[in-house]
């Protein structure tokens, strides 16, 4: 969340900061590297429920993804909303 925040992507807002109180770094990803990313825990979750724009099976907020070596070429894709 904080790099795509920095960079500028667009529809990435974390407005709480990384808190996991506002579901404002929604994002997606595909079947293969959701398995490797494991699934949200109950709070992003509930969280989940809340993000502008469609969930999805793969939906995941990104300020819950630390970057890590095993994560090196994720791809992660920002949901249209509105």
């Amino acid at each position: 969340m904080r790099a795509a925040v920095d960079a500028g992507v667009q529809g990435i807002h974390g407005d709480c900061g990384g808190a996991l109180a506002c579901a404002t770094c929604h994002v997606a990803t595909d079947t293969a590297w959701a398995e490797r990313l494991g699934p949200p825990d109950a709070l992003e979750d509930e969280m989940l429920d809340m993000v502008e724009g469609e969930r999805t099976p793969t939906s995941r907020l990104s300020c819950q993804i630390l970057a890590r070596d095993e994560l090196e070429g994720l791809v992660l894709i920002v949901p249209a909303c509105g």
